[in-house]
């Protein structure tokens, strides 16, 4: 399952990407890991212990041993969760959602707590399907309107010249950019409606941000990427992160030098 977790920490509220992957045996015994800030620059994957309660359909689950991170976790404190979560489901999607803390290993008092709220990833992409083909725009090619392929992990994958769609609300629009793999001096520009966000910018771990508002009478704006080199481990790639207040969408973009991609933000109706 795939989540978007609200934290309270330290009386500053933040929100971040969350994965978690479990199998619950016939036995009820569950078996899994999660996987925070997924393919971000501080992504870290966990292994978890947990019990799934079949008569009130709750899992309990605390996170036990890191087993990767991009975070050098002897400057930064370690945390994990401990969350009991309900299981709910209908025809469109099935939910889990509950409240957590997060414990340093050792410390009783919680460093942190929220709520995590996770939908199945396979039928949020299958619904995130059906919006994007109400939404296509009419006239587009039909591959600016089928769109490009979804990973597994629920990453929008724009890795050729078909364009990519997606329904968006506001005209406030937040991108975040980093390197998702080794670090190799890729540089990209990135223009919204032809003008530049960032004009020959080399990725890197750490992410940058931008934040811009979308002009307010369009129905559909395009944001474009051009690779300027392929780095030392070609092809050009690169993760942006799109958001608005009610939709994030993770994008990896793959590129060959002077190569474009580009993405469509349809203005959802009455917005």
């Amino acid at each position: 399952m795939r989540a978007k977790a609200c934290v309270n920490a330290r009386a500053k509220n933040v929100s971040y990407t969350y994965l978690l992957r479990f199998t619950v045996s016939p036995q009820l015994q569950v078996t899994g890991y999660s996987l925070s800030d997924a393919k971000g620059p501080n992504e870290t994957k966990t292994k978890i212990t947990a019990t799934y309660d079949s008569t009130n359909n709750t899992l309990t689950y605390e996170e036990m041993a890191v087993l990767r991170s991009k975070v050098d976790l002897q400057k930064q404190d370690l945390n994990f969760v401990h969350a009991t979560l309900k299981l709910k489901h209908n025809k469109l999607i099935e939910t889990l959602a509950g409240k957590f803390t997060a414990m340093q290993p050792g410390n009783a008092q919680p460093t942190a707590t929220g709520e995590i709220k996770l939908s199945n990833t396979d039928k949020a992409k299958r619904m995130l399907k059906k919006i994007d083909d109400f939404y296509a725009k009419p006239g587009d090619s039909p591959a600016a309107q089928t769109g490009a392929d979804t990973a597994v992990d629920g990453f929008i994958k724009v890795f050729n010249n078909t364009a990519r769609e997606l329904p968006f609300t506001g005209n406030n629009v937040k991108l975040t950019v980093w390197d998702n793999g080794q670090v190799d001096g890729d540089r990209i520009s990135i223009l919204l409606n032809r003008h530049y966000l960032l004009q020959n910018y080399t990725l890197d771990s750490v992410a940058k941000v931008i934040e811009t508002i979308l002009p307010p009478n369009n129905t559909a704006d395009t944001i474009t990427i051009v690779a300027l080199n392929e780095g030392s481990l070609p092809p050009n790639t690169g993760t942006i992160r799109i958001e608005s207040k009610t939709e994030q969408y993770p994008i990896e973009v793959q590129a060959k030098l002077n190569e474009v991609r580009t993405i469509y933000l349809r203005r959802r109706k009455g917005q």
